[in-house]
């Protein structure tokens, strides 16, 4: 008879932990001086501005040569590997990428950990453009564990501090030429990402675990859901 008061105390007890741990790591990743404040600016530009130009670069075709912003890197993201799942928020689709590159000592760089992209389609205005996730649903959905040398830098507890709501491209981005399902540009990006100041010289490794599980019903236009995982690592020579 005593049991079930004894769980209910051990499970408020484990709870109350958990979500102290949670402001903990807030806090303490908030103030790391390798990751720029979300709130403020960082090499003269906002985390807003910073994705923004890394998004707008990256829909441009991602050319290496236009990859640095002053003396500021955008950095690359892996070419990912399908590993498994169907892409259904109960089966997940895996993808695995690696990179190695070599930064020369003294550059800070951006690195988006998820966005969505709204894009334009043939036959606009006829039909019509993407629209945005809402906020608490794209939060919702992304369950990002970031890691710089064995150090954890965003999860849950702080992602929200990191997030862009949407935000148009001006002017759009126009793509070269139409994707395989018919878009042509690029209209608006709500992402979530990080400025870092200059890793010191020596070899650096980033770890980035990121579930984008969308429930069905969550976003009209895609209402059965989807589900992906991107498992990326980047091993990083500062020379």
């Amino acid at each position: 008879m005593c049991l079930m008061p004894a769980l209910l105390i051990a499970v408020l007890l484990l709870l109350g932990r958990s979500n102290q741990v949670r402001a903990d790591l807030a806090a303490n990743t908030l103030k790391t001086p390798k990751i720029a404040p979300p709130g403020g600016t960082a090499y003269g530009k906002t985390l807003g501005e910073w994705l923004g130009t890394y998004w707008r670069w990256y829909y441009s075709g991602a050319n290496p040569d236009q990859s640095k912003v002053g003396p500021v890197q955008l950095l690359p993201l892996p070419a990912a590997d399908y590993i498994s799942g169907t892409g259904a928020p109960d089966d997940p689709a895996l993808y695995c990428g690696h990179l190695e590159l070599t930064l020369p000592a003294g550059t800070p760089f951006v690195l988006p950990l998820f966005a969505w992209i709204g894009e334009r389609y043939q036959g606009y205005p006829a039909v019509a453009d993407d629209i945005p996730i809402d906020n608490a649903a794209f939060l919702a959905a992304v369950r990002p564990n970031l890691v710089i040398d064995g150090r954890t830098v965003i999860t849950t507890a702080n992602d929200a501090a990191f997030y862009v709501p949407p935000t148009p491209f001006d002017p759009i981005v126009t793509y070269a030429t139409p994707t395989s399902y018919g878009s042509v540009a690029a209209i608006f990006f709500q992402s979530v990402g990080i400025v870092s100041a200059p890793l010191s010289p020596g070899v650096h490794e980033i770890h980035l675990y990121e579930p984008f599980i969308l429930p069905a019903g969550a976003y009209p236009l895609i209402p059965s859901g989807l589900g992906t995982i991107y498992d990326n690592t980047w091993i990083i020579t500062v020379r």
